[in-house]
């Protein structure tokens, strides 16, 4: 008997290693999340069936572990989703519910914003989440820079950089872009002061002075200038006579006529002698 064991125990661990993973409690947990997922989120992408979303949840399971299931029970289908959108990337999701809990699903459930998470990491999900509605459109557009940005400022300064962003002083010049790390370091400060010097940071060599040394400025230690030489000629100009004289000179040929037309009227005899 002593020796009939050991070959007995052997196939038995060979029958215990054939017996899938998904087996046991675990497909127990998998098929219990399967029953949430219906009754809180009805039929979807997931599948119609118990059977169904079990057979999905299973395979991510497999893949990705216990951990998938707490995402999968609350975010329902749009977890699915998310997880096949994210592809190599859906562990990350995963890490991204498991740290930020319900508030994850909110960025997830987007292809927009689950697009600009996979692209630029879990700081850009923080600031999805600090700043809906702002941070989607300026990290569209700025990439990794307005996710250090973003992440550093209240929302009042938020709406600030959205603003000066809209009025094109992030693309007044070559260099202005880097107006974004500059706030990244600085932060409210920062911005406070590119608010209320907004107008002057649009000039080049104005910018130029300003990034060579950006914190003696936002201290207040020193004021920005904007060139005398371009400040007077642009404050004595008077822009609208120019303007009334580019109309007069337009329309001049349109008002002669009118006027050779009007006079034609006024004597027909000398018009046809």
């Amino acid at each position: 008997m002593r020796y009939l064991s050991l070959p007995f125990i052997g196939i038995c661990l060979i029958f215990a290693s054939a017996i899938p993973a998904g087996a046991g409690p675990a497909s127990s947990a998998v098929r219990e999340t399967a029953k949430f997922i219906l009754t809180k989120f009805g039929k979807g992408a997931a599948g119609q069936t118990v059977e169904e979303v079990t057979d999905a949840a299973a395979k991510i399971v497999a893949k990705h572990g216990d951990e998938a299931l707490p995402l999968l029970r609350n975010s329902g289908h749009a977890g699915f989703t998310a997880l096949k959108e994210a592809g190599e990337n859906a562990p990350d999701v995963i890490k991204l519910y498991a740290r930020k809990g319900n508030e994850a699903i909110w960025v997830i459930s987007e292809p927009k914003k689950l697009a600009i998470f996979i692209k630029h990491g879990d700081s850009a999900a923080d600031a999805l989440l600090k700043h809906p509605g702002i941070a989607d459109t300026l990290i569209g557009r700025y990439g990794d820079e307005a996710v250090g940005a973003l992440n550093t400022v209240s929302r009042q300064n938020a709406q600030r950089l959205s603003m000066v962003a809209d009025d094109g002083l992030l693309a007044a010049t070559p260099r202005s872009k880097e107006l974004l790390p500059v706030i990244r370091q600085y932060g409210d400060e920062a911005i406070d002061f590119i608010w209320k010097n907004k107008g002057s940071l649009a000039v080049a060599a104005v910018l130029g002075t300003f990034l060579a040394d950006p914190q003696t400025y936002i201290s207040g230690a020193k004021e920005l200038i904007v060139s005398p030489v371009v400040e007077p000629i642009a404050r004595s100009t008077n822009w609208t006579l120019i303007i009334a004289g580019v109309l007069i000179v337009v329309f001049l040929p349109f008002i002669a006529r009118s006027v050779m037309k009007a006079r034609r009227a006024m004597n027909p005899t000398k018009t046809s002698t």
